[in-house]
């Protein structure tokens, strides 16, 4: 039992070594890491490799961008092109839609026929298509009663406040800076 909890363990502990220099295979920007880390397994270059060596990336985009620039420049040079000539083809109306004749359809007018007034077609329809009348609503005297929904009388009291005044302090100009 104590053998495979060892294994266990030493399998989780390689895995995660190996899933860690996968993270940071991807991770680092330094493009030669692994030449290095192959060629000389010295710390102090692997150390190197993972600082930030902002000179070196710096002048390697420099020297991408002028050789991005120049390979694109050949895309913006005007070429010229050939005159294009005009064949007989090109020229011929059997070859194209010139004449479309479009027709208008013209359709007859409704007429109203004799079973579209019958009501006896309709009879099935016809009950949807009463109004049904309710009675009125009465206020009955149950109703109105405060004792019979629990309802206790409200004194409402008003109150009235005085009329604002207006103040030097909220006219002058030096308080408000203008």
């Amino acid at each position: 039992m104590k053998t495979t909890n060892n294994v266990q363990k030493a399998i989780t502990k390689s895995l995660a070594v190996i899933i860690s220099l996968v993270l940071i295979s991807i991770t680092v920007n330094a493009q030669d890491f692994w030449r290095t880390v192959l060629e000389n397994n010295s710390f102090s270059q692997i150390a190197m490799a993972m600082t930030d060596n902002t000179e070196a990336s710096s002048a390697s985009a420099d020297a991408s961008s002028k050789t991005d620039m120049s390979a694109y420049a050949k895309y913006a040079a005007v070429e010229a092109e050939e005159a294009l000539d005009v064949e007989n083809w090109m020229l011929a109306e059997n070859n194209f839609f010139t004449t479309v004749t479009v027709a208008t359809a013209a359709e007859s007018s409704l007429e109203l026929e004799s079973w579209m007034t019958d009501e006896s077609y309709f009879n099935g329809m016809a009950s949807y298509f009463n109004v049904e009348t309710e009675a009125a609503l009465e206020v009955e005297d149950w109703m109105q009663d405060t004792d019979y929904f629990g309802v206790q009388s409200v004194d409402v009291e008003e109150e009235t406040e005085a009329a604002l005044e207006v103040e030097a302090w909220m006219t002058d100009a030096k308080i408000w800076k203008m």
